[in-house]
């Protein structure tokens, strides 16, 4: 369960380990509020270790992404797992995030502005 960034690179990387869940999902979202106030403004999101996510990881990685284009600027993911990607291609959200050729995009406006999942008939 940890956080890691490589900031020798543009786009800055911030590589999580571990499953997406509260503790690991809380650091992501203080490691990209921190990012973006040292002005960074592309920001790719590694997964290649993750090996689960939840409903608390998949709201950090849309609060992220709100938070960044509110800036003007761009989260993506990168390397989700099979698992990974089956659940955010099922809610919608791995074509949105994943594409690390449109990091360098700073004036994407496209924010999630709801997200909900209804259940049953």
């Amino acid at each position: 369960m940890t956080v890691l960034k490589l900031c020798a690179r543009r786009p800055i990387i911030v590589r999580v380990e571990g499953p997406l869940r509260v503790p690991v999902s809380r650091a992501l979202r203080r490691e990209v509020r921190t990012l973006l106030q040292r002005g960074e403004r592309a920001i790719v999101v590694d997964l290649a270790e993750v090996s689960r996510i939840d409903a608390a990881g998949v709201g950090e990685l849309i609060r992220a992404f709100n938070m960044t284009a509110a800036v003007d600027g761009a989260l993506r993911i990168a390397n989700a797992s099979a698992w990974v990607r089956q659940i955010l291609d099922l809610i919608g959200l791995f074509d949105l995030l994943s594409g690390e050729e449109q990091v360098e995009q700073r004036n994407a406006r496209t924010r999630i502005e709801r997200y909900s999942i209804r259940r049953g008939p």
